[in-house]
């Protein structure tokens, strides 16, 4: 279905994927998260060959010298998948960068093929939001984290897709490889594991009981938020961990964490944040706000916070004319899919403004949610036209 674009969108993302690290290496001097992690992952790349025992040891039981590695379970699961493709990759930067750009491609062009092929009337709006969206392509290219979390998700997506509305088969082999990918994103990047995989879960219990008990189209938003709180409170009980209280504990001490360390960055000032439920609620629509459309073009002091202004100024637009165009649209969608999504935007995208207020981090940290909240602008906005219009024969 997506055929015709594969190889724009390849060269597209193996070029952003070099990008990253040129932009990293001239204007910030070599430093950033992706030179950081790159001489983690040489180090233990090394000890592949050079001491397989620590490597083994490193990689089933975490067991490192490291005093920061110590501290960073999460940089630690990347560091594990990162340094097998360094190894693989001659211990080059570069070489690496290509690989992770490649496993990022092909797990996005998978699932647009998937939902295009499912969609075929709204392709280019898929293909637009995921694989030529200049943010979502930069974001998930090169030696970062996103580049194996993104297409981890969209895997995972796209298995329960498949599941839960075309209906197909479920093989053993895709559950075991979904529950991988689970492992992959929840130990990478908690908070977006923390969303979607609730979403697809509320969402597969809707749709199973939709179908068991014939409930009516109207009732399934009811069924899917009861699900979703359902699930939240089982696993709550289950593990004291993932409280509610423990988990606003946790967002906040990020807040504040953050917000220590980007003292001269752009930030998101809350009104008297406290990790309290009645706090949270009072400052949501700011992080709500700061989520889908911050930085602002004013608010920007460098080149990617120049380019996401001007992008998030485009949505900004986009959304405003989608809201007060709502009553005069007349497509037909699918209310469950549209109401999970909506949520899983909402959600993820005002979490990430309170756990992480610095607007640079920000910027690449919505990655996660972002192509399908332009993918949904682009379905009710005047997009569908234009594409027609320029399909036009002359």
């Amino acid at each position: 279905m997506l055929g015709g674009v594969l190889l724009p969108a390849l060269l597209l993302k193996l070029l952003s994927g070099i990008c990253l690290g040129l932009v990293f290496l001239i204007f910030y001097k070599g430093t950033g998260d992706t030179f950081v992690f790159f001489e983690y992952a040489v180090k233990y790349s090394k000890m592949i060959s050079n001491e397989p025992d620590r490597f083994i040891k490193f990689f089933f039981k975490n067991i490192t010298d490291d005093p920061f590695l110590s501290s960073q379970p999460r940089v630690v699961a990347f560091i594990k998948l990162a340094s097998l493709i360094t190894f693989i990759s001659f211990n080059n930067y570069w070489i690496a960068s290509i690989y992770f750009s490649l496993i990022s491609f092909l797990g996005f062009f998978n699932f647009a093929s998937m939902v295009a092929s499912a969609y075929p009337e709204y392709k280019w709006h898929i293909a637009v939001s995921f694989l030529f969206f200049p943010s979502v392509v930069f974001w998930s290219s090169g030696f970062i984290k996103e580049s194996i979390v993104m297409p981890a998700m969209l895997i995972i997506t796209g298995y329960f897709f498949s599941w839960i509305f075309e209906k197909r088969k479920i093989k053993i082999l895709h559950v075991g490889i979904t529950i991988l990918m689970c492992g992959v994103v929840f130990f990478i990047k908690f908070y977006y594991a923390a969303v979607l995989i609730p979403v697809l879960i509320a969402l597969g219990i809707t749709k199973y009981l939709s179908r068991m008990a014939e409930i009516k189209t109207s009732m399934q938003v009811t069924v899917f938020f009861t699900s979703l709180l359902s699930l939240f409170i089982v696993v709550s009980f289950l593990n004291p961990y993932l409280s509610i209280n423990t988990f606003l504990q946790s967002i906040y001490q990020n807040n504040v964490a953050t917000v220590l360390l980007s003292s001269h960055g752009k930030m998101i000032h809350f009104y008297n944040l406290t990790p309290t439920i009645s706090s949270f609620v009072i400052n949501f629509p700011a992080a709500l706000f700061a989520g889908l459309f911050r930085p602002l073009i004013f608010e920007a002091k460098n080149v990617f916070m120049i380019t996401t202004g001007l992008e998030n100024a485009c949505l900004l637009i986009l959304s405003f004319y989608v809201f007060f165009n709502l009553k005069r649209n007349k497509r037909k969608t699918d209310i469950l899919i549209l109401t999970s999504i909506v949520f899983y935007i909402v959600f993820l995208s005002s979490l990430l403004a309170f756990s992480s207020p610095n607007l640079g981090t920000l910027a690449r940290y919505k990655i996660g949610f972002l192509p399908f909240f332009i993918c949904l602008l682009l379905l009710y906005s005047p997009f569908e036209k234009i594409i027609k219009r320029f399909n036009k024969p002359h």
